[in-house]
């Protein structure tokens, strides 16, 4: 069995669906707890099918750049390994790098090379680095979550001027990792980065310039399908 067949085979199928059965249980049972709870509240029926319309609405929108991440990542991971993690925790940033660490440890040059010349057994040990390499947040969340976000609750609540410098720090820390590694890759890679932070800026401009709310969720969305159609020109230009 090569890689690509381990990759989109039925037993990973199988245990990706069971797995996804098992969290969407879980989405019912605390669902009907918390409207068993609204009502108890004595919120009424309408209001509570007001949040529950909403709720479905906002995450549509997300889901796009998601499906996005899918159709990237299915040519290198398969169907249902990239489905199932882009399903519960992962996100496309991640599974890329985790994925090329862990190629890398494994000894191979890049993802094509592993790919083209790597078996099954290293495709299952990339697949639990991906998977074990996130669950730290996780455990995190088990251990201090509470903790920190009643710290973050307090904190708004005041007019702190370092807590906003060190949030933006933070963000600017996360693109400071994922951004270099991109970029230096191959003048395609910088391109498409260019690309789709022009788009991002003039779309983000566009909505607070003419107050349109809704495109302010779509950004993102607009700026990686965008992105990934500039790749491919810049490919069959470059290349």
């Amino acid at each position: 069995m090569g890689v690509e067949e381990f990759l989109n085979s039925k037993l990973l199928y199988i245990l990706v669906f069971i797995g996804l059965g098992i969290i969407f249980a879980m989405c019912i049972f605390f669902f009907m707890r918390a409207r068993s709870r609204a009502k108890e509240m004595g919120i009424g029926n309408e209001e509570i099918k007001s949040v529950i319309r909403s709720s479905i609405i906002f995450s549509i929108v997300p889901s796009i750049s998601i499906i996005i991440g899918l159709i990237t990542l299915v040519p290198i991971l398969g169907v249902p390994w990239p489905f199932f993690r882009l399903s519960v925790v992962g996100s496309l940033p991640y599974e890329l790098m985790a994925a090329d660490l862990a190629v890398k440890g494994a000894n191979y040059a890049s993802l094509s090379d592993f790919l083209e010349n790597g078996s099954p057994e290293a495709a299952g040990a990339i697949l639990f680095v991906m998977s074990i390499a996130i669950m730290g947040g996780m455990v995190f969340n088990i251990v201090a979550l509470k903790k920190m976000h009643t710290g973050v609750v307090k904190a708004g609540s005041k007019d702190t001027p370092a807590v906003d410098l060190a949030l933006s720090v933070l963000v600017i820390g996360m693109m400071s990792v994922f951004v270099p590694a991109q970029f230096v890759q191959s003048d395609i890679h910088k391109l498409t980065l260019l690309v789709s932070a022009i788009v991002t800026l003039v779309l983000s401009k566009i909505a607070l310039k003419y107050k349109i709310g809704w495109l302010n969720d779509f950004v993102m969305s607009f700026a990686l399908v965008i992105g990934m159609i500039s790749a491919v020109v810049f490919t069959n230009i470059l290349k």
